[in-house]
């Protein structure tokens, strides 16, 4: 029952880290957040949130500039949330502290 416990705990830990809250993700979206869709430019053609680029994630590195004053909040999403935590981790392993993942596309508030 305590390894259960234990196990539900962690995988609760992990879920509420992986994705803000869908009020706070909207927030960002709707205010001052650069919004960055790092899906390929056929995906960001077939539909985009009307606010964002589009950097695909095998470009984030080379375009760093792009993204501005590293202290400004960016949202970056993809198709299912996993090149946008790809696209995260490169933009705060270069200094950028506020970086959200928003998920998926189709996740967006």
């Amino acid at each position: 029952m305590k390894k259960a416990i234990l196990i539900a705990a962690a995988l609760f830990t992990v879920a509420a880290c992986a994705k803000k809250p869908d009020a706070a993700v909207k927030r960002l979206l709707d205010g001052e957040a650069l919004v960055v869709d790092v899906r390929t430019p056929a995906e960001y053609a077939a539909g985009h949130h009307p606010r964002a680029v589009n950097i695909p994630v095998d470009q984030v590195e080379s375009r760093l500039g792009e993204f501005g004053d590293k202290t400004k909040p960016v949202v970056v999403y993809c198709q299912s949330g996993t090149r946008s935590s790809r696209a995260k981790s490169i933009l705060e392993a270069n200094g950028f502290t506020a970086v959200t993942n928003a998920g998926g596309f189709r996740d967006l508030p």
